[in-house]
């Protein structure tokens, strides 16, 4: 039986068994246009999202395609020296399931109010809101795969100071 329990190990990779998904809408924005870059405060949470992140094994960093995702992935993707990649937001059932065919990694997702829930709803099976004037969400959701079973949980955290 230890054999057994030795080999299943070995093919799962027990760390791999665990995707950690950050879940993000993008910091605070300098106006309403529709590219529209951080604002200074916007710039202000950027850095604490890196600060927050940077000792949790990142190895994956996600932004849509308008500045201010980018703009608040970007600290951290340059402190891991990490590549951003880059998805339409208007493509967001192909993006979450390019997104449940990773494992075993720590991935960050940039996105917005009105798509953040979707991807985390997706992934963890549990409905979140974001409130328009919102930027201070974190939520954590991870997939644990072993044995043949899937185990999702999902965690709701803030960084930085409360959105006001």
């Amino acid at each position: 039986m230890r054999n057994l329990f030795f080999l299943l190990a070995l093919a799962c990779g027990l760390p791999a068994c665990t995707t950690t998904y950050y879940i993000v809408r993008h910091a605070e924005r300098q106006d309403n246009s529709a590219d529209t870059p951080l604002s200074a405060a916007g710039f202000a949470r950027a850095d604490i999202l890196r600060d927050t992140l940077l000792g949790k094994g990142i190895d994956l960093i996600y932004a849509s395609t308008f500045q201010r995702t980018q703009q608040t992935a970007q600290p951290l993707a340059t402190a891991l020296q990490l590549p951003l990649g880059i998805y339409r937001p208007d493509t967001t059932a192909g993006f979450i399931a390019a997104l449940k065919q990773i494992r075993g990694k720590q991935v960050l997702v940039v996105g917005h109010s009105n798509t953040i829930p979707q991807v985390v709803e997706d992934l963890s099976g549990h409905i979140v809101a974001i409130p328009e004037n919102d930027f201070d969400n974190l939520f954590v959701v991870r997939i644990r795969r072993a044995w043949g079973s899937i185990e999702r949980t999902l965690e709701q955290l803030t960084y930085g100071a409360p959105s006001p």
